[in-house]
């Protein structure tokens, strides 16, 4: 009995163990949150130890939610805690509970009933670590007086050592309200002689509480505690009382517990790396590359067809005019399989030079101001195709002049549905087997399923192999088809020659400086060809062609721009590349929203505790 009696004068060495349990415990411990308006009136406690270890537990909580309406409380109830390290200066329990283990709690038999005895409606739920009574009808509110009185039958909960066995136990837990009143009573089987110690306070605290002792019975009592505080106690007695099995102790999983990382699962790695790779090969091989005419088509009109080549090209032709009379922004689906911003921004432009639109600088006020367009319709666009009669329409939808400023966060939708307009175009003229958007997409998910179907073989794995990394290798074939995704639609044999006309067409505006002869005798072919340099990306060089031709250019674009000081080439083509880089960002700028979190909690001392509050 020598142990038993340091139980009554070591108060400050069960605290110790109470903080490190506490800390334990407070990584899995549900969020609380400090409530008012109602409190926990009593909170008292029966212990009833029975001769094969089981404790049978009944507390009987009653609360006064005074003119709260609430459904009922929750009661929550820790079943696991990390084993700590022994203290040195302790006696150490004959069962350990070995230093990074988990202590399991087992608790069984629920029931609730009121003062009277009549069953509450409770729901018992899980999180890691934790059990939770949901007591209350959620279709029906209380208010008052209410008394819940919580059964269970508690294993694992004893700890036998060579001079006694021992309950050390958190009765309370953490509630979210003050506990008025808070009493326990122990009570072991006859012929047992308690000793007892109690712990008051927030985790960690030393302060004692109340003990007394009846034959076999102990008692304890507690002064108010606030928000936050707890109510932990020990009793102790000689041991043959009662049979004390083992803890329940799971070795938690570690990563050696899952990984060899020998040369077997290295190599296995290396292994299912490469057939995953080559898996993704495979599929852009089949279904990524684009068709392709065996001749010229339209000088030899031999509609035979094959698989583009991996390397080499076909031979490229400078076109002096755009290949079929094609716009602007069907040129660009082309290149990027891609109808983007640029596109619909290059045929605003296309649309003022054919006069349809006229467009007028506005120069910033002051030195943080900036630039802005007024746009002006002139036709009505009956004769357009129909991207550009949507696009002409839903930049004067709210009448015949706008101002690029003002479509912001207004045109996001009507841009999605003039890029649609485009892909549509572009599918009727047979230029891709699949939309673009659509094969892409296809390609975006198969690659994340494939990542995952990796992580669940690495799981499965892990598991039963312990060698987890083996099938990892294979997700290299999702983040390789991940990387090919820009590249699986797959023009047609008719979309690669239109493709190879148009490339064409571009090394002809990309070399205009080699063709500055022929400007001279083409009237306004500067503004004619400029929305096709927008698409291309080479204004600056289509301009610099025209260098010195300054009254030839102002002649081809004063009909549709008007800028906002002396007309020089170099200083439009810097103008409109900025109306480009403002239209793309307006016209694509949508509103965005923001949220937060929440989070928190904790408990002390010894096994068990928890706490509750109101729902």
């Amino acid at each position: 009995m020598a142990r038993m009696a340091k139980v009554a004068v070591l108060p400050g060495l069960l605290a110790v163990f109470a903080v490190a349990l506490a800390a334990a415990l407070a990584g899995g411990a549900p969020a609380f949150g400090q409530e008012t308006g109602w409190s926990v009136t009593e909170f008292a406690a029966t212990y009833r130890v029975q001769p094969n270890g089981d404790v049978l537990v009944e507390e009987r909580i009653t609360v006064d939610f005074g003119n709260l309406q609430r459904h009922g409380i929750y009661r929550d109830l820790f079943e696991t805690a990390r084993c700590g390290p022994p203290d040195p200066g302790a006696e150490q329990p004959l069962h350990p509970c070995p230093a990074g283990q988990v202590r399991k709690w087992v608790y069984s038999d629920f029931a609730v009933v009121d003062a009277d005895g009549k069953a509450w409606t409770f729901k018992r739920e899980s999180a890691p670590g934790t059990i939770r009574l949901r007591i209350g009808d959620p279709d029906v509110t209380v208010s008052g007086r209410q008394v819940y009185v919580v059964s269970y039958r508690l294993g694992g909960a004893l700890d036998a050592y060579a001079s006694h066995d021992e309950l050390y136990w958190n009765v309370t837990g953490q509630w979210q309200v003050p506990v008025e009143r808070a009493s326990v009573r122990v009570v072991l089987p006859e012929g047992a002689q308690p000793a007892t110690a109690c712990f008051a306070g927030a985790a960690g605290s030393r302060e004692s509480c109340a003990a007394s002792v009846a034959g076999s019975t102990a008692e304890f009592m507690s002064r108010r505690m606030e928000y936050g505080e707890q109510l932990t106690i020990v009793v102790g007695w000689q041991p043959g009382i009662v049979t004390v099995p083992a803890p329940k102790v799971i070795d938690p999983a570690r990563p050696g517990d899952y990984f060899e990382l020998d040369a077997l699962e290295w190599g296995g790695f290396a292994v299912t790396a490469l057939i995953g790779v080559a898996g993704a090969l495979a599929l852009w091989w089949r279904h990524g590359r684009d068709r392709q005419y065996r001749t010229i088509y339209y000088l030899t009109e031999d509609a035979s067809e094959e698989t583009k080549p991996l390397f080499g090209a076909p031979p490229l032709v400078v076109e002096y005019l755009p290949p079929d009379e094609l716009r602007p922004a069907q040129m660009g689906v082309l290149l990027d399989e891609r109808a983007d911003t640029l596109d619909v921004t290059a045929t605003i432009v296309d649309l003022a030079v054919r006069g349809y639109l006229h467009i007028t600088e506005i120069p910033k006020k002051g030195l943080l101001g900036k630039t802005d367009w007024e746009l002006e319709r002139r036709k009505d666009g009956s004769d357009l195709l129909p991207y550009e009669k949507a696009l002409l329409d839903a930049l004067f939808a709210s009448g015949d002049r706008v101002k690029v400023s003002e479509l912001k966060y207004e045109f996001a939708d009507d841009l999605q549905k003039v890029q649609k307009l485009i892909y549509d175009d572009a599918m009727q003229r047979g230029w891709f087997a699949v939309r673009p958007g659509a094969s892409k997409s296809a390609a975006g998910v198969a690659a994340v399923g494939w990542l995952l179907g990796a992580v669940g073989l690495a799981l499965l794995s892990a598991t039963l192999l312990g060698r987890g990394l083996l099938p990892v290798g294979f997700g290299a074939g999702g983040l390789a088809l991940l990387v090919l995704t820009p590249s699986m639609a797959r023009r047609t044999a008719k979309g690669s020659e239109a493709l190879r006309r148009v490339l064409g067409f571009r090394l002809y505006i990309e070399t205009a400086e080699t063709h500055r002869q022929e400007f001279n005798e083409q009237a306004n072919i500067f503004a004619r060809y400029l929305p096709y340099a927008i698409v291309f990306g080479c204004v600056g060089k289509w301009a610099k062609a025209f260098s010195g031709l300054d009254d030839q250019v102002q002649a081809s674009t004063s009909g549709w721009y008007t800028g906002a000081g002396m007309f020089q080439v170099a200083a439009f083509s810097q103008g409109l590349q900025g109306f480009n880089s403002s239209v793309g960002s307006t016209l694509a700028a949508t509103r965005s929203s923001s949220g937060s979190g929440f989070g928190g909690g904790g408990a002390g001392g010894g096994g068990g505790g928890g706490g509750g509050g109101s729902w």
